[in-house]
């Protein structure tokens, strides 16, 4: 896997896809498109500023790749990302108008 552009959540499945620390809003609109991978860390004080969405699988199968896509299309904040290196990865996002979520885009 490709280094990440920017620090993760402690949170992330390990993988390429990752949310970027300290930048979620909490609207959990990439929850609702992509609920197989995406989990709500809430914070035990209830304080909702250090509440945080975040990859709780990696994406395994085309099916989940499109929903990772979608969780990428939905964040209104850029901060889901994708580090990894697969060319066809980059292609779907790129087709899906998320090139900016790419961290190596070489």
């Amino acid at each position: 896997m490709a280094e990440r552009k920017y620090n993760a959540y402690a949170t992330d499945a390990p993988g390429p896809f990752y949310v970027e620390c300290d930048m979620c809003i909490t609207c959990r609109a990439p929850e609702s498109v992509a609920p197989d991978l995406i989990g709500f860390w809430e914070d035990p004080s209830g304080s909702t500023i250090r509440s945080h969405c975040y990859f709780k699988k990696q994406p395994q199968t085309r099916q989940e790749l499109e929903q990772a896509v979608k969780a990428v299309s939905a964040c209104c904040v850029g901060s889901y990302r994708y580090a990894g290196s697969d060319p066809e990865v980059k292609k779907i996002l790129r087709q899906a108008h998320c090139e900016t979520a790419i961290d190596n885009d070489d």
